[in-house]
């Protein structure tokens, strides 16, 4: 290693300790150290560290360290800056952005959702001229101006935002104070809009929409000034020429053709500025976001259009959710149904559930077709049909093909198993149902050519039918020979003829129908019955996970395999380079080196991995390892025939959901933020799995257990337990599906019930090799360590660094139990989070 490289090195380890100490200053003991207490003043100075750190990577960049190093020490920096932006409240990063220049920094943030927007805005480590920073501005002054509109924004008017200011607000209710000629020049600047704008929607053709969005532009951004003037002195006649331009607009939209794609950029930037929110932006058709995006649309109409995007948002959600079912038994194209064997335990309830839902599909389908292609993400994505794949031309249910591919499954059956399933749709006759009538009683559910109720009173004409003929058979056979004297039947014979007879008016004495296949009946929500089926469902789906990942061996066997030089594995993706290994019995295995801590990072992936499992989560078991060229890292298995979990919130089902709430106490004990859904694994027999836990124990010591945590970023990084709370509380779970407190229950009981001694020595390793290697939870550690011996950081030793690492480990087993019980309880409002605390768990 060159003097610069470790000048530099030791540069970067100076001011990454600096930003540490100004995050939390009561750990800076040294007095000529004391950090401002005045919150702009503390920003300038941790910005100064920030830029000293830059500057020692790009010494290190210069002086030859590699890629790898490089993208670790800009990862830790921007971890350190978002700590450190995450730790003030909300007072002090308005304070420190208005002083930085920001206009109306109360007017961001307002949801209360999520990362604030100003700790991206203040972030050093990005540029400040960066899109996203200048789109976080763009939304307040966009709320500002409907404020100044007379409008309110997250409850606020414009008279509280300037108190919160400590300004002046301006002398009336409009946007800005304009004189007689200045109101005239904005009429005309109207109608010289609109008559740009009526010969720029002449136009058709993709060279024609940069034009027509800047035409269309143009024209609201006029009315949406002449809407927000205030010129006291014209009074009615204000009045008068606002009404004038708001009706020649609505003339010059009312029978223009708006295509989704010209919209698209104002449509970016309504959302950028927050004038449109997400849902509605992807959700209505261009009309209704025009409306929307003008300033004077009756609040009636806004509410309406608000309503509409949500509801459209749900039957969108419940469209794929149907979809991605039909499919698992339906794949269509040349392949055959994938439903179980009608005569199997369950299969006629699951045949049946199958068969109306690809009725609801089918309606759903026509029904959101009918506006999608009008929206943002239908007319003006190139990839429509993306996260949407039910509308895709192609992928329609057609009833015909549907019916012929039902009935080809079904000669395979049993006409009993078939009854059975009939049964489950209504059919309260179905013992006396043909075949045919029992195909097409079922596929009534997705063909309307079928009708279920005149299938019914067919089967039971045809039943009246042959009883009557039998009866009829019966009597004349049945019937005495005619007297020799031509006479009338004697008494005895007319007795024994009406004994033949039906009593009833039909003239037919129909012989009971055989008793309908007795349905099997959905347990109550909440029964005892109900509470063992999900219980055993929940067993079936762990063992399920269980049986699909490789076994764990011994770490000493494993220690002395040779699994030779490998091959290099970049498609395996990650931070760190990957190669893949031939396992003494052909296995696949992937070895990741750890380059910069002398394989201290190998140590914590494999006691991760190890925690994971004795608390019964699922986990790929991992292993240290050094190879023989003395490079150390971590190595483990492959998991053989995985795939993606890809699939969106409103996907999920309630077993996935339960393996997620179970994987996140898993996550929280080892300080596991990254779980993003690229680190999610389906498994063949239908299991759920996390992999890649490398950044176990990172931000250790600073982290938090919330709903907003994310210190790895939002976007594609987002954690999935995240997504799943986010979701549930915003009502985008399937129907029925839910977040269960109860299980996370099992996995805190084996958790918590672990000796402290025994979590201590498998966390040895990790907790000495990386207070040595200095990894990233080394200042969070060196801070409490100073802290509780009541010394200077800069005496404390690696040991009780690793001693401090491994307090607070067996401190926060202990408090798994308390910890997730007011989560649940206080972040996502669940009362049942309560039980927790006393050991509650079905």
């Amino acid at each position: 290693m060159s003097d610069e490289e470790v000048q530099a090195k030791a540069d970067l380890l100076m001011a990454m300790n600096l930003m540490e100490e100004i995050t939390d200053p009561q750990f800076a003991l040294d007095p000529e150290e004391q950090v401002p207490t005045d919150p702009v003043e503390r920003y300038d100075v941790f910005v100064g560290q920030v830029k000293e750190a830059q500057e020692a990577i790009e010494k290190l960049k210069a002086a030859g360290a590699s890629d790898e190093e490089i993208e670790a020490h800009t990862k830790a920096l921007k971890a350190q800056t978002l700590a450190y932006l995450n730790s003030l409240d909300e007072d002090d990063l308005r304070e420190i952005a208005e002083a930085k220049g920001f206009e109306h920094p109360a007017l961001v943030g307002l949801s209360g959702k999520g990362q604030h927007p100003l700790v991206h805005w203040l972030d050093p480590a990005y540029p400040g001229d960066i899109a996203s920073k200048a789109k976080i501005q763009a939304a307040a002054l966009n709320r500002y101006n409907e404020l100044l509109a007379g409008k309110t924004v997250g409850g606020m008017s414009l008279a509280d935002l300037h108190e919160i200011e400590g300004t002046e607000p301006p002398l009336s209710g409009g946007a800005w104070k304009a004189t007689p000629e200045e109101v005239e020049a904005s009429a005309q600047a109207v109608t010289a809009s609109i008559q740009a704008w009526n010969e720029a929607k002449k136009n058709y053709g993709p060279q024609f929409q940069e034009q027509k969005a800047e035409a269309l532009h143009t024209m609201l951004a006029a009315e949406q000034k002449l809407a927000s003037a205030d010129c006291p002195e014209l009074g009615e006649d204000l009045t008068k020429a606002k009404a004038e331009a708001k009706s020649a607009v609505d003339e010059a939209l009312q029978h223009a053709y708006l295509p989704p794609k010209d919209l698209q950029p104002l449509v970016q930037q309504a959302l950028a500025s927050g004038q449109l929110s997400e849902t509605e932006a992807m959700h209505l058709g261009s009309h209704g976001l025009v409306a929307l995006m003008r300033p004077n649309t009756p609040e009636g109409q806004v509410e309406n259009l608000k309503a509409l995007a949500a509801k459209r948002q749900e039957q969108l959600a419940n469209l794929d959710a149907g979809y991605a079912t039909h499919i698992a038994m339906a794949p269509g194209g040349d392949q055959s149904l994938n439903l179980p064997s009608a005569g199997d335990p369950g299969a006629p309830q699951a045949i049946a559930a199958w068969a109306k839902n690809a009725g609801d599909v089918q309606a759903m389908q026509a029904d959101v077709n009918s506006w999608y292609s009008q929206t943002q993400q239908g007319g003006a994505s190139d990839t429509p049909y993306a996260e949407h794949p039910a509308l895709e031309p192609g992928k329609y249910l057609y009833a015909g093909e549907l019916t012929s591919d039902f009935k080809a499954w079904a000669a395979k059956q049993k006409l009993s198993d078939l009854r059975s399933v009939a049964a489950e749709l209504g059919m309260d006759n179905n013992g006396k149902a043909t075949r045919a009538q029992v195909q097409n009683y079922i596929a009534a559910s997705f063909n309307d050519k079928y009708d279920q109720q005149a299938i019914k009173d067919k089967v039971n004409a045809d039943v009246a039918k042959k009883e009557a003929a039998k009866a009829a058979k019966a009597a004349a056979a049945g019937a005495p020979a005619a007297t020799p004297d031509g006479g009338l039947a004697s008494d005895e014979a007319v007795q024994a003829l009406a004994s033949k007879l039906p009593s009833n008016s039909t003239g037919v004495k129909a012989k009971p129908a055989t008793p309908a296949a007795k349905p099997v009946k959905t347990p109550k929500p909440g029964s005892f019955n109900a509470n063992v089926q999900a219980m055993m469902a929940a067993v079936q789906h762990a063992k399920a996970t269980s049986q699909d990942l490789p076994a764990r061996v011994d770490a000493k066997d494993v220690a002395g395999w040779n699994f030779g030089s490998g091959t290099k594995a970049s498609n395996l993706g990650g931070t760190y380079a990957k190669t893949v290994h031939a396992g003494p019995d052909g296995s696949q295995w992937m070895f990741k080196a750890d380059h910069n801590h002398g394989g201290a990072l190998g140590h914590t992936e494999a006691a991760a991995s190890h925690l994971l499992s004795l608390g019964g989560v699922p986990a790929v078991p991992v292993y240290h390892h050094k190879k023989a060229d003395g490079t150390a890292g971590s190595i483990q298995p492959l998991l053989k025939d995985a795939k993606p979990f890809t699939s969106s919130p409103s996907q999920w089902t309630q077993f996935q959901v339960d393996a997620i709430v179970r994987s996140h106490v898993g996550s929280w004990l080892v300080g596991e933020h990254d779980g993003h859904q690229d680190n999610w694994l389906a498994t063949p027999s239908g299991g759920l799995v996390q992999i890649d836990r490398g950044q176990a124990f990172k931000h250790f010591g600073a982290d938090k257990l919330s709903v907003d945590y994310a210190p790895s970023g939002g976007g594609g990084f987002t954690p999935v337990h995240q997504k799943l709370y986010q979701a549930a509380l915003g009502g985008g779970l399937a129907n029925g599906v839910k977040i269960n407190p109860a299980a996370a229950h099992p996995v805190i009981k084996k958790l918590e019930s672990m000796p402290d001694a025994q979590l201590r020595s498998i966390l040895h390793s990790t907790a000495h090799e990386g207070a040595k290697a200095g990894v990233a939870w080394v200042p969070h550690m060196r801070s409490r360590a100073a802290k509780a011996l009541k010394i200077p950081q800069s005496q404390v030793t690696h040991d009780q660094i690793a001693t401090a690492f491994l307090d607070h480990a067996v401190e926060r087993k202990n408090n798994l139990r308390q910890n997730f019980s007011d989560f649940f309880v206080k972040q996502l409002g669940l009362s049942s989070g309560a039980s927790l605390k006393h050991g509650g768990g079905s």
